[in-house]
């Protein structure tokens, strides 16, 4: 049975959080996209335990997560190209491709020294960071190929057979996960999109070139089939049939069991998204689930990611 534990910044919390990280056990945490299941990034050890409780593959990369730009130059090198996105998204929904550095992190975590790496937005998590004093690997909170969670109840429901410990920290701010982007002599591959778009990043390169060789396999949110849930996903369902959970968007529906967003924010739709499918999903009136179509701008392109890689 999980142990849910509501987030406080109080010194007894945080020793316990340590003293299970350092003795090799994971723990839920909050960021501003998904929650996290963390353990040391130092230890091969943790990550055979991530891998093992998400039934995730081997090949599938961690992220590693830093409390601040001090301890990522200490782990791993930052090029200018990427130091000037740190600068302007971190701490931030922005994970980086890096060349490892330091030694201390175990070469099976990388792909020929590559890790994924960001400073996530989330004050109690980067408390936790700052305390350990080292990286913390933290995929999302759930088992490979299922929801990511953005609250602390969703986490219990897919770990709900293990003692984790889960610090709920609320709901997630952005409720999907980071944009994830590679950057090799001037290019730019997005690999994973999401909060963080290609303007906003040619804002600050506007130099830059994208490509895309889709043929990235080893880092996460590449899986053809992601982020679902127990009942089939129909996508762009205008007229939803009986018996079907329909997420709506925008404009009120009187078939509609939830509204992403009446106001047709995409920002707030991303941030209801994983969790209204959950409901549905956990919803015994309904046999399958639809969705309304999504304006494809913006993080609406990451929220349409999401639901093709679902609905698969």
């Amino acid at each position: 049975m999980t142990i849910i534990v509501k987030k406080n910044y109080s010194s007894s919390l945080f020793k316990i959080i340590k003293e299970k990280l350092n003795n090799l056990e994971l723990v839920g945490l909050p960021t501003e996209t998904v929650y996290g299941l963390a353990g040391l990034g130092t230890k091969i050890e943790s990550a055979k335990k991530i891998y093992k409780l998400k039934e995730r593959p081997l090949h599938k990369k961690l992220i590693f997560h830093c409390s601040d730009m001090k301890m990522v130059k200490k782990f791993f090198f930052l090029d200018q190209e990427n130091e000037i996105l740190a600068k302007r998204f971190w701490p931030g929904p922005l994970t980086l491709i890096l060349k490892r550095k330091s030694l201390q992190i175990p070469k099976s975590l990388t792909i020929n020294n590559d890790c994924a790496v960001r400073i996530p937005k989330n004050d109690f998590t980067i408390e936790v960071i700052k305390k350990i004093g080292l990286p913390l690997i933290m995929p999302s909170a759930n088992r490979f190929k299922k929801l990511s969670p953005i609250n602390a109840k969703m986490v219990s429901d897919q770990f709900k057979d293990t003692n984790l410990l889960i610090i709920d920290g609320g709901k997630c701010k952005i409720g999907l996960e980071s944009t994830l982007v590679r950057i090799l002599k001037n290019k730019l591959e997005i690999i994973r999109p999401g909060k963080i778009s290609l303007s906003q990043i040619k804002k600050v390169l506007p130099y830059i070139n994208l490509f895309n060789n889709n043929k990235e396999k080893f880092f996460p949110g590449t899986s053809k089939k992601h982020y679902s849930p127990n009942k089939q996903i129909y996508l762009n369902i205008k007229h939803p049939v009986d018996k079907s959970a329909y997420l709506n968007f925008g404009k009120k529906h009187k078939k509609e069991f939830k509204n992403l967003s009446e106001k047709g924010s995409l920002n707030e739709a991303a941030k209801n998204l994983y969790h209204f499918i959950f409901l549905a999903d956990q919803n015994k009136d309904f046999k399958t689930i639809s969705i309304a179509p999504i304006p494809n701008r913006d993080i609406g392109e990451a929220i349409n990611d999401r639901l093709k890689r679902a609905a698969r």
